[in-house]
């Protein structure tokens, strides 16, 4: 048993839709995971991989020609590995070489295109990229005091924020990368969105020196068109994209002009104000291409503070030993459910611990990045090693499962 209690957002969102799937999914219940995965390839997790690397504060002031090629080396790297994993137990088939052959050549010009698109508008500093929050969940009847268990195990939430980056005001946003259809998400989906807003939370308390002004949300659409990107990128160039880029390592880029980073938050009213509290989430800037967004959503301190009491109430219901478990049937939920066929067997009242025993397994304490709490060298090694270069963090990683 681990020393603290975890919740994963992805396992608490499951749990919302669905507390039978939560409770054979989540590390905290029964931990179970199909035997063989249902896909070789996750194309977003490639995708995440390859922006965390052209991202990575390192490399912030690198000139962008040096930093394109080694985030799409990380692209490659991490759909070869995925489906190398997935290889030692099971071959690919004709289908899903062909799969993979497509989504490579998609996330490629995916990635080229979103290069180009965001070139001029990426006027910015690069805080984190790809980071861990590990954060304690303030207990709301116990000011000062944190939440634990009827056990007395801490309670902690761990996550990953895909980017945190400082303006030229000297504010901080969280950025979250999404790949989307042939649509945009509707603007109420990013004014709610609760998985981002408690990513803002948890970040703050796990950073307490932080405090961030709101999201911004980088869409990249799956519609793409492959051979017109590629034909844009062609017709840009190199030498026409870099001079839409201040990042040409001739000279310093000036970021903060305004205050030091740590220094207290300036009063005042008014979203566009910087420092200033919104009285509510507003859209404050967008900017909109065929294939690509991105939207600044100013998020109220009011909306950053109701996160805690629900966090620790949706804490505290979890970890109720008398916790009721039961299914919640819905074409959406069940759909492309990995527990479908042992739900099945339950709701039928019949015994699915073979069916558990046979088709699923249990997960390792190494397996998934989300668990490993890895910090400063530990990430510079790691991703140097996505975008090409071999090697292994001298520092020690400690696990929790």
């Amino acid at each position: 048993m681990t020393w603290a209690f975890v919740l994963r957002p992805q396992e608490m969102a499951t749990y919302r839709r669905c507390r039978r799937a939560w409770d054979l999914g989540a590390r905290i219940r029964q931990n179970y995971i199909p035997a063989v995965s249902s896909r070789p390839f996750d194309f977003d997790k490639a995708i995440h991989d390859a922006l965390a690397v052209y991202y990575f504060p390192a490399m912030d002031d690198w000139d962008r020609s040096i930093v394109r090629p080694l985030a799409l080396k990380g692209f490659s790297r991490s759909m070869a590995e995925q489906v190398g994993h997935f290889e030692e137990a099971a071959p690919l088939t004709p289908e899903q070489e062909r799969d993979f052959e497509e989504a490579s050549a998609l996330g490629n010009s995916m990635l080229n295109g979103y290069f180009t698109w965001s070139a001029p508008l990426d006027t910015f500093a690069s805080i984190f990229s790809d980071q861990e929050y590990w954060a304690p969940i303030p207990d709301p009847d116990t000011p000062g005091s944190d939440l634990a268990t009827h056990l007395g195990r801490e309670m902690r939430y761990l996550g990953r924020v895909d980017q945190l980056f400082s303006d030229h005001n000297d504010e901080y946003w969280m950025a979250i990368h999404r790949l989307v259809g042939n649509r945009w998400l509707d603007d109420d989906d990013l004014l709610l969105d609760l998985d981002g807003l408690t990513a803002l939370w948890a970040t703050e308390l796990t950073y307490p020196q932080l405090r961030i002004a709101g999201t911004v949300y980088n869409e990249l659409r799956m519609d793409l068109d492959t051979e017109e990107a590629s034909a844009e990128g062609a017709t840009t160039g190199m030498a026409a994209w870099a001079t839409t880029d201040g990042r040409t390592m001739r000279r310093p880029r000036h970021i903060h002009t305004r205050r030091s980073p740590i220094s207290p938050d300036e009063p005042g009213p008014g979203a566009d104000v910087p420092g200033g509290d919104a009285a509510t989430d507003r859209i404050t800037e967008r900017y909109t291409g065929e294939w690509f967004r991105r939207t600044f959503v100013r998020r109220a301190r009011g909306s950053v503070r109701a996160v805690g009491p629900n966090a620790a109430a949706e804490a505290r219901e979890v970890a109720d030993p008398g916790l009721a478990i039961y299914p919640n049937p819905s074409p959406d939920n069940c759909r492309d459910c990995a527990f479908r066929a042992p739900c099945l067997a339950m709701s039928a009242g019949l015994d699915a611990g073979l069916l558990l025993d046979t088709a699923y397994r249990h997960r390792t304490e190494e397996e998934g990045e989300e668990e490993r709490l890895r910090w400063s060298i530990g990430r510079a090694q790691t991703r140097a090693s996505m975008s090409g270069k071999d090697s292994r963090p001298n520092t020690v990683n400690f696990h929790w499962g």
